[in-house]
């Protein structure tokens, strides 16, 4: 039941977030998730992670908002 869950409550809230936001912005919610991912992990579990999985994840977050912002500007 839980990895029914863990997968299906995930896609469900992709395909509304998908009907109600720009396609573009879409894509940086999704680099995101890491971000919550850890924080949950934190607040939850009592994960921390290194100042190395920070910078991972704020690297993949800038350069998927880079990405995004560069295309918008291209299309406009």
């Amino acid at each position: 039941m839980a990895g029914v869950l863990s997968s299906a409550v995930p896609f469900l809230a992709d395909l509304l977030a998908l009907r109600r936001v720009p396609a573009h912005f879409f894509g940086v919610f999704m680099s995101v998730n890491p971000v919550f991912a850890a924080l949950v992990g934190l607040a939850v579990l009592g994960q921390r992670l290194d100042a190395l999985a920070w910078l991972a994840i704020a690297v993949i977050v800038t350069a998927n908002t880079a990405a995004v912002s560069t295309t918008a500007r291209k299309a406009a």
